[in-house]
């Protein structure tokens, strides 16, 4: 008796953990579109034991906006780098938008933008989250952000079987097809191109190359070497003022 009182008493807590670490799935459609959120408690560690975390700026929600449609909406939110996708809170839930985001904005003291529907380069689809480091009508600086769960195979080191976040970074400019032809137009950036780049002259003349005379003058009078980041979005801004 006591035997099975035992065993229905560790099935039924097996239960109740694997609940509270389920990630329930709703899908909801309509004539035209199947679409789908992911909901799950914010006060459970998702990544309990892997080192490290994919979440920027942290794990902890921060205030900021999503554009959602065509409604810019406040919220708290977060970008989970691994996934690809903006998370906020809804009714104490974390939510993934249930309508396509294009944009949002994660505020502090470094604040993070993040802009969708870049063209298509390398493995990266026109479905990706970019960070704007410069925002230029001609020129952006941005850089996409991926993190995957990596797991040390070496029987002989000491974290063997130890699962942590490995995050790649790469940087784009990415360069209108053609001017805008006036401040009020709008932008589409699917009418551009990207070039991968390092922090470097080399490769930012490389990518523009027919700026090359600007950007060799913009970096003599400003006595800079480009790079850094910052110093490189320093030169688009000045190629998209001139």
């Amino acid at each position: 008796m006591h035997k099975q009182f035992y065993i229905g008493l560790t099935c039924l807590i097996v239960i109740a953990t694997t609940y509270a670490r389920s990630q329930p799935i709703i899908t909801s459609s309509d004539a035209n579109t199947v679409q789908t959120i992911q909901i799950y408690d914010p006060y459970l560690t998702r990544y309990k034991n892997i080192e490290g975390s994919p979440y920027l700026p942290s794990e902890t929600m921060s205030n900021g906006w999503i554009m959602d449609g065509n409604k810019r909406t406040n919220t708290q939110l977060r970008y989970n780098s691994q996934t690809g996708e903006v998370e906020y809170i809804q009714d104490k839930q974390v939510m993934t938008p249930k309508n396509p985001v294009s944009e949002f904005v994660i505020w502090g003291p470094d604040t993070l933008t993040f802009k969708k529907g870049f063209p298509a380069v390398g493995t990266w689809t026109t479905n990706e989250f970019y960070q704007v480091l410069h925002d230029g009508r001609m020129t952006k600086l941005v850089k996409h952000i991926r993190s995957d769960i990596k797991k040390n195979t070496n029987p002989m080191e000491n974290d063997f079987g130890k699962e942590r976040f490995d995050t790649r970074e790469e940087y784009y400019v990415w360069i209108a097809n053609a001017k805008p032809p006036s401040e009020n137009y709008f932008l589409k950036l699917a009418d551009g191109q990207m070039k991968s780049v390092v922090a470097s002259k080399k490769s930012l003349v490389a990518a523009l190359p027919q700026q090359a005379a600007r950007i060799d003058q913009y970096a003599a009078d400003q006595k800079v070497k480009l790079k850094s980041w910052s110093e490189v979005a320093g030169a688009l801004r000045y190629l998209d003022s001139q």
